[in-house]
């Protein structure tokens, strides 16, 4: 047995408490020298743990050119020794970070000996979800995290996408004949039932045992992939509902067989993966609490999911579920969740779970649902919401809240996050730069120019920045189709609407603006009060904006949106396509509107202090 060195670790989680690191570099020179964007795979496991309290490392290795490299590791601040494998740990006293010499990782070793540390476990698996399911050694775990199998691959069921790359903790006194290969090793203990627990990790950890491995380890790296997944600063999350999302909608999903995939969506996730973006599921399940769906087939339902994304190279974080239900006389409910929670959306709660366990950073984050509960979730959170129009496009009414953004699916979220966001923000910062606490500042355009998303995503902006902002569409004072006089300013009540504005800019007078339905084309009563602070900004959108010399008078900037005319129309067809009219009753509807409009509209743009567009920033 070779004798070691170990590090005492301080810290106030731990105590005083020897711990070491072990890297089963091999006896060749590879994987352990291999480059990896110029710098060996074993350099950047070591610098890896110089980011933690642990200082002692033994490399397990006969390789010559392997302990030369290593030296005695001062140069990474580390106390490093190289030796043969030879049996080294049996019968020690302690704890050991096992890190095969094949794995590619940046993992907060702090973090995972802590959660060790707390579950008084012989051994501990770092788990995380895999982009390449079908290989992957998978866990099968309880609730509180105890490893109750590894299987390993091929895999014929469905299975929780809980990978096992190789990296563990193990108490000293748990090895047997110092035998560091852990399959073996979490079999026996499992075997004689010794306690074996689970840490689920977002961060990046990578087999690099193929020539393909070894070339996506490369790409992540040159991408900064590792880092963006590192849990020792927050990073940013797509904060994901489940059905009309991921999963087609069907009211309830119920049944493992009920479950069907949207096409698309796991590509679609797959790029936030490696964009590096947190990806949570937080979902509403009240089936369980009308005793619909049992926690057994809502956890077969989740298996079948993460089987389907991974099966195209997709996974997500974790699933955060909701199982009450508010109501506590609901008929054949499970009494025990037929309560008011905190978890149940648009409440807070998973979101604060989930940001507790992955570090996120909120205020960078996004919600992508298909529901008016969702968008709630994220104005409540200070996110971006984004609308799908899969599912129930947000017409369940649950909610007042408006999305920052509308899309038809997963895929064009993530478009708009990873490919549109960081233009149209940057542009925003320019067209924010003159706007201070209190402004109210108007958004005027012909319909169709893209004011909405400009004011909402605006607003967004803003907030991201400190500064709080309100936006009022005036498209809730459209009159019912029945009601509407002639032109462009007789379709909206301006009298109204010009009340409202006086009102709410008194600052602590509430409104309650008008609801319109676009696909009944009926106006109803609102529900959400609108209440400003002192400072806080004002944003009005909307075709008239700029037209009524009242509402230019309380304005401290005017903004005016231009776009292009054969853009304006293909995205006029769009939208009344999507609420079924003919295409000749949108071209018709569509050339009135350039004799009525257009004209009052274009003459509105005189008293605009900025004209803008978002031509070319939405392709």
């Amino acid at each position: 047995m070779v004798a070691t060195r170990r590090w005492r670790v301080m810290s106030e989680r731990w105590g005083t408490e020897l711990a070491q690191v072990v890297i089963l570099a091999g006896d060749g020179d590879t994987p352990a020298l291999t480059d990896i964007a110029g710098t060996p795979l074993l350099g950047r496991q070591l610098a890896m743990i110089a980011r933690s309290a642990l200082r002692d490392v033994l490399v397990l290795s006969g390789s010559a050119a392997v302990a030369q490299y290593c030296g005695d590791g001062a140069r990474w601040g580390l106390a490093v020794r190289a030796a043969p494998r030879a049996g080294e740990a049996a019968g020690e006293a302690g704890t050991m970070v096992v890190l095969p010499g094949d794995v590619l990782l940046d993992v907060d070793l702090d973090r995972l000996l802590d959660h060790h540390r707390g579950q008084g476990a012989d051994a501990t698996l770092l788990l995380r979800a895999s982009d390449n399911m079908a290989d992957a050694d998978l866990v099968d775990r309880a609730e509180d995290g105890r490893v109750l199998g590894v299987h390993a691959p091929p895999h014929v069921d469905d299975f929780h996408n809980q990978a096992w790359p190789g990296p563990y903790v193990v108490a000293w006194s748990a090895l047997a004949g110092g035998d560091l290969r852990g399959r073996p090793l979490v079999d026996r203990l499992l075997r004689a039932g010794r306690p074996v627990q689970s840490y689920l990790s977002p961060e990046y950890v990578r087999r690099v045992g193929s020539a393909g491995d070894l070339d996506q380890a490369r790409a992540d790296v040159a991408a900064g992939l590792p880092d963006r997944l590192s849990l020792r600063s927050p990073q940013p999350a797509v904060f994901l509902d489940r059905d009309g999302v991921l999963n087609v909608e069907k009211g309830s999903v119920n049944s493992v067989a009920a479950l069907d995939l949207i096409p698309g969506a796991a590509p679609a996730l797959a790029r936030l993966n490696r964009a590096g973006f947190r990806t949570p599921v937080v979902t509403n399940q009240a089936a369980v609490a009308r005793g619909l769906c049992s926690l057994e087939t809502l956890d077969a339902i989740h298996a079948r999911l993460e089987t389907g994304l991974g099966a195209d190279g997709a996974y997500v974080d974790r699933i955060y579920f909701c199982p009450h239900h508010p109501d506590p006389t609901l008929p054949g409910g499970v009494p025990s969740l037929l309560v008011r929670c905190d978890c149940r959306k648009p409440k807070p709660g998973m979101v604060h779970a989930a940001a507790a366990d992955l570090n996120i950073d909120i205020a960078r984050s996004w919600v992508v649902g298909d529901s008016s509960s969702d968008m709630g979730l994220a104005r409540t959170c200070g996110m971006g919401g984004i609308l799908v129009r899969d599912g129930h496009g947000g017409r369940d009414g649950k909610s007042p809240a408006q999305p920052h953004v509308v899309v038809d699916d997963l895929a064009d979220a993530v478009r708009f996050i990873l490919d549109v966001w960081p233009g149209l923000s940057a542009h925003l910062d320019g067209l924010a730069a003159g706007i201070g606490p209190g402004d109210v500042v108007l958004v005027g355009g012909l319909a169709r120019a893209g004011k909405s998303l400009l004011a909402q995503c605006l607003s967004l902006r803003l907030g991201q920045r400190g500064r709080r902002a309100v936006v009022l569409g005036l498209d809730s004072w459209l009159k019912s189709h029945d009601r509407r006089g002639v032109g462009v300013l007789g379709r909206y009540d301006l009298e109204a609407a010009g009340q409202a504005l006086a009102a709410v800019t008194n600052r602590g007078t509430a409104i309650t603006p008008p609801r319109y339905d676009v696909l009944t084309q009926t106006s109803h009563p609102g529900r959400e009060e609108v209440v400003l602070g002192p400072d806080d900004i004002l944003i009005v959108e909307g075709v008239p904006a700029l037209t009524q010399p009242a509402w230019r008078a309380l304005a401290t900037r005017r903004l005016y949106v231009a776009t292009d005319e054969a853009g304006r129309r293909a995205r006029f067809h769009a939208e009344y396509r999507r609420r079924g009219w003919s295409d000749d009753r949108i071209e018709s509807t569509y050339e009135d509107r350039l004799r009525d409009e257009r004209p009052i509209v274009l003459a509105s743009k005189g008293y605009a202090d900025v004209e803008t567009s978002l031509d070319g920033l939405l392709d």
